[in-house]
């Protein structure tokens, strides 16, 4: 099943969207926040109008010297929240500390297929591959993302796709059978910008527009 994430804090941008039923949730890390304005501070409210206005799952990635003793206090806010942790050896095994804590967990900012397995070894229930990145790294990023999903396949760990900047790029990979994209809100409304399609709407309003003449 197709699942489309937010990847942003900003409440004005996302809260529309959210409001749409299409879009499953929020993922942040403390980057994304900053460019909302905010810090880690702001974690619970950002959860509390995320979920008031529908999303499923709230990723808020953990910090510190403590990683997984973070990460706990962070899945305390509430059931919708999945905890992302980088893909370090500290944040790796904190990833599997938590997943043995039966916590949602994501292992981000994954660059290379070799993290895929080191992912589903943790127990995570994510793993971030960061498509634009790897591109501008001069790596083949498409390459390299369905290397990992053929080795997650089989496993209880999902590719949640990061670093979007286009749709056809969301394609490629979901006709391959990754199902799990996050990309920023304006990358969202890429996908309701086909000029053939703004076409059509004109017709049937105009269209519509007539019988209601006709009506009256």
């Amino acid at each position: 099943m197709i699942r489309l994430y937010l990847d942003t804090a900003d409440r004005a941008a996302a809260e529309p969207l959210l409001a749409t039923g299409l879009f499953a949730g929020l993922t942040t890390n403390p980057t994304i926040l900053r460019r909302a304005g905010l810090t880690v501070a702001a974690i619970p409210e950002v959860y509390r109008w995320a979920t008031a206005a529908g999303a499923a799952e709230v990723f808020f990635q953990s910090w510190g010297d403590d990683l997984v003793g973070t990460g706990r206090e962070l899945r305390e806010l509430g059931k919708e929240v999945v905890v992302k942790v980088v893909a370090s050896l500290p944040g790796a095994a904190a990833c599997a500390a938590l997943a043995a804590d039966g916590i949602p967990t994501l292992l981000t900012a994954v660059y290379a297929p070799g993290q895929a397995m080191i992912a589903a070894a943790a127990g995570a229930t994510y793993v971030a591959p960061y498509l634009g990145r790897m591109n501008d790294a001069g790596r083949d990023g498409l390459a390299d993302v369905l290397a990992m999903q053929e080795i997650l396949a089989g496993t209880e760990t999902k590719i949640l796709l990061a670093s979007i900047r286009e749709v056809p790029s969301m394609v490629a990979l979901a006709r391959r059978g990754v199902e799990c994209f996050t990309f920023a809100p304006e990358v969202a409304q890429q996908f309701f910008a086909d000029e053939l399609t703004a076409q059509a709407v004109r017709e049937f309003d105009a269209a519509a527009a007539v019988d209601e003449r006709s009506r009256g």
